[in-house]
């Protein structure tokens, strides 16, 4: 019942935001395949002007900042968590994304290129948000960067829908995936658990289902149709 009150009450204030902003994250995710829960909900803005703008609005309704900090090429990061109606937390990027792990820089201006309106799709609701998220194949990009275990469940999600080959090869050659990101999401979805740990996110996964997509994952990454 959390997550399903988590999940509408996060909804309800994306819908209310007034600055532009870009969906990433687990609730992009969301967009594209079989939704899952999310713990938090990420953003990026173009500028801090505008991150300001939404720390505003979100402190309005009973939001407090939890964490602040730089990032790479004058970003900024901030985390603003409210504990009623229901614990909520939101991550709102600044000029670009930047990953801890790999160092690897997204800018605010490539995420708003490959993005567009799309809508979210609720898992325990049957309610949808029409709001800007970023596209698919960005976020398999972004996704396969991190490459934590939540993060490599997303991306074999994502590699089940029609991605754009071109969009791909092109995303990755701005920004390339760590040929050790695509050694261990190679290794991961060969690791025993790996489908019971997914379908425990996502559902049901019929095993002809999984292995073509495990297929159609591998050819991505192993026929370099993105740039490492």
């Amino acid at each position: 019942m959390i997550f399903e009150e988590r999940e509408k009450f996060a909804f309800s204030l994306l819908k209310k935001i007034k600055t532009e902003f870009v969906v990433i994250g687990g609730y992009a995710v969301n967009a594209y395949t079989l939704p899952r829960f999310s713990v938090d909900c990420d953003i990026v803005v173009k500028n801090k002007k505008d991150m300001f703008a939404v720390k505003k609005f979100l402190e309005s309704k009973g939001f407090n900042e939890k964490a602040s900090g730089e990032t790479a090429y004058n970003g900024k990061f901030l985390c603003l968590s409210a504990d009623k109606p229901v614990k909520v937390t939101f991550d709102v990027l600044a000029e670009n994304v930047e990953d801890r792990i790999t160092g690897t820089i997204f800018t605010a201006k490539q995420i708003f290129k490959h993005s567009k309106k799309r809508t979210i799709y609720g898992k325990g609701t049957p309610i949808n948000l029409k709001t800007r998220v970023v596209n698919p194949e960005m976020l398999f990009i972004m996704k396969a960067v991190s490459c934590r275990k939540p993060d490599i469940r997303d991306v074999f999600m994502l590699a089940s829908i029609k991605l754009d080959k071109k969009k791909l090869k092109e995303i990755s050659e701005e920004t390339p995936v760590p040929k050790q990101s695509i050694q261990k999401i190679l290794e991961k979805i060969e690791s025993k658990g790996f489908k019971d740990a997914l379908q425990g996110v996502y559902g049901m996964l019929p095993e002809e289902q999984f292995q073509k997509t495990k297929n159609k994952l591998e050819e991505i990454l192993i026929n370099r149709k993105i740039k490492s």
